[in-house]
């Protein structure tokens, strides 16, 4: 009998040992979940401070790229209203986006904001103006926790800055592990895209948003640059200290770029903005418009979201087409 016990004690012990072993080693049912503990605290536009004191579950997405990020994250049922509703997101989820309801074609007011009763606002750095008092800090005045997503306010963001995002996404909503895997395909994607075009001669790319006080408003060093750099090119105004800003003509037909993206987005369709360069006879010397090295980009698809390790790749099939056949 006593032989019996001390056999089932030994049979039990090298059970839990094994048990231990698995779970340390990320088996079970729970493999090394990480689970968000809250407070939570961080620094955003403005060196502003906020806090997320519990899981958001009513979240309102306040620009396009923003929502993508959220609904990539698969918390499309936590979004109870969407602003800047002005481009396309990445084509997985842009049947569930549309029929987000609207709270504001641009961007909402504080009254509109605080009416919808959301425990956190998602958006860019637009979204968070004195001018509507929408600042972070007035948001927390309201009890409502809010983010910027960083490529939006940072000078020089590269996709390092998208994946801070969605750690910082993963950690909020308690999604470390899709966060994780949406990071891991984006690196995979982009380190593929350097590797193919590493050897390529570094094509110049002129990014064409819209025509303002009768020059170019385009990118300096700016998320849209290192994106384009990721791929094999270069843009003409990186050396700009500006992520955004107006630049005269002549300036352009200097550089005389290579390719000319087009941010397709808003009211301007892109059939006027090819029309733009098209008819414009000083530009008919450039390279990209006489070669008809013309593209198009969504928001999204040139700000922070889903789509960024597409667009490098997108991007790169551009400027380098021999890579990729």
């Amino acid at each position: 009998m006593k032989k019996s016990i001390a056999l089932l004690l030994a049979v039990l012990m090298c059970l839990a040992m094994f048990a231990g072993c698995g779970k340390e080693n990320g088996g079970g049912n729970d493999p090394q979940k990480q689970e968000s503990t809250y407070p939570q605290e961080y620094v955003t536009y403005m060196d502003m401070k906020i806090t997320v004191n519990a899981e958001p579950q009513r979240v309102i997405a306040a620009n396009t790229n923003t929502a993508d990020q959220l609904y990539a994250m698969g918390l499309g049922d936590r979004i109870i209203g969407v602003c800047y509703k002005n481009s396309l997101i990445n084509p997985k989820y842009q049947a569930e986006y549309d029929k987000a309801r609207i709270i504001n074609e641009k961007a909402a007011t504080l009254e509109q904001l605080v009416a919808e009763e959301p425990d956190f606002v998602y958006g860019r750095s637009s979204a968070f103006s004195e001018k509507n008092g929408t600042t972070h800090d007035i948001l927390t005045s309201y009890g409502i926790s809010s983010l910027s997503s960083i490529e939006g306010y940072k000078l020089g963001a590269d996709v390092e800055d998208v994946y801070t995002d969605f750690e910082i996404l993963g950690k909020i909503f308690n999604k470390q592990d899709r966060a994780a895997e949406i990071i891991n395909e984006m690196k995979t994607k982009i380190s593929d895209v350097e590797n193919a075009v590493k050897d390529k001669e570094v094509v110049k790319v002129f990014v064409y948003d819209a025509t303002r006080d009768d020059g170019a408003y385009t990118c300096g060093n700016n998320f849209t640059a290192k994106l384009i750099r990721h791929a094999g090119g270069v843009n003409i105004f990186e050396d700009m200290e500006k992520t955004w800003a107006t630049v005269s003509w002549e300036s352009v037909i200097d550089a005389n770029p290579d390719v000319i993206i087009i941010n397709d987005y808003g009211s301007e369709t892109l059939e006027h903005k090819i029309e733009v360069l098209q008819s414009n006879p000083a530009l008919q010397s450039i390279t990209a418009v006489k070669e008809g090295n013309i593209i198009s980009v969504t928001l999204c698809e040139c700000f922070a979201s889903s789509m960024t390790a597409d667009t490098v790749e997108k991007f790169a099939k551009a400027f380098h087409p021999d890579c990729f056949k």
